[in-house]
């Protein structure tokens, strides 16, 4: 990734990290457990928090010990409600206060193919958070606004170590195609091609064979395989180029 840096401050990702898990525990406390998530296949709201609460158990070990996790940590009491609502926010709160004073420098362990320190897991955990909060409301009827900043600032990440991440871990090949993407609420422009067999992003307004613009949300959300929150935003150009680069999502 070439251009100015983009990311939000660790600590920006922290306070995110905590009002996101907050409001996941609330709707799960209170919404239909057995709710399909549209855009992940074959799961209800019980599984997506399963999935959520075990993820933030495992980032927690990372973050602390600076190794791989052996597993993702204890289970809820119960599948109740309010068992399955404590559980998850117990597990994000401890995330974040450790996170919270964790050195972003630090050397780390982490599955991501960027340099191994400690500043990515508030970052990684935000947007696993976000996202999975946007799951849950969707999936529910209650969906509420993304953050534009945090947003865009999620659209950076996954250019950055998500896509390269899925590309090398599936063992797809990248798109012969470029596309732009460019925010029109909050800062925000890349351009995302191949050079050979290596995927290079530059944050820069250029030209691409498409360009997909919008709210940074809904850019984010497209990006994420989410298609019913990308309302808002629009391709401009080779409508078969950004169909090839957003259908690697939900990565």
């Amino acid at each position: 990734m070439t251009g100015p840096a983009h990311q939000l401050d660790p600590l920006d990702h922290v306070a995110s990290l905590r009002t996101e898990v907050g409001r996941c525990a609330d709707l799960v406390a209170t919404g239909d457990l057995e709710a399909p998530i549209e855009h992940c296949p074959g799961w209800t709201v019980r599984q997506l928090v399963l999935h959520l609460g075990g993820v933030h158990r495992w980032a927690l070990t990372a973050a602390t010990t600076g190794t791989q996790p052996a597993s993702r940590g204890d289970l809820p009491e119960s599948d109740s409600a309010a068992d399955l609502s404590a559980w998850l926010r117990r597990g994000g709160d401890a995330l974040a206060a450790v996170l919270g004073e964790l050195d972003p420098d630090a050397p780390t362990w982490h599955p991501f193919p960027v340099p191994h320190r400690a500043a990515v897991w508030p970052r990684r955990q935000a947007m696993e958070t976000m996202v999975h909060r946007w799951d849950l409301e969707h999936a529910l009827g209650t969906e509420t606004a993304l953050d534009p900043a945090l947003a865009s600032d999620g659209i950076d990440e996954y250019f950055e170590m998500m896509l390269p991440r899925r590309l090398s871990r599936d063992e797809l090949a990248g798109p012969t195609t470029s596309l732009h993407v460019h925010c029109t609420d909050v800062p925000g422009e890349w351009l995302a091609r191949y050079e050979g067999d290596r995927l290079l992003v530059t944050r820069e307004h250029a030209k691409g064979d498409a360009a997909l613009r919008g709210p940074a949300a809904a850019i984010f959300l497209a990006l994420w395989g989410r298609t019913s929150g990308a309302s808002g935003s629009e391709i401009i150009g080779d409508q078969a180029a950004a169909s090839e680069w957003l259908a690697l999502g939900g990565v």
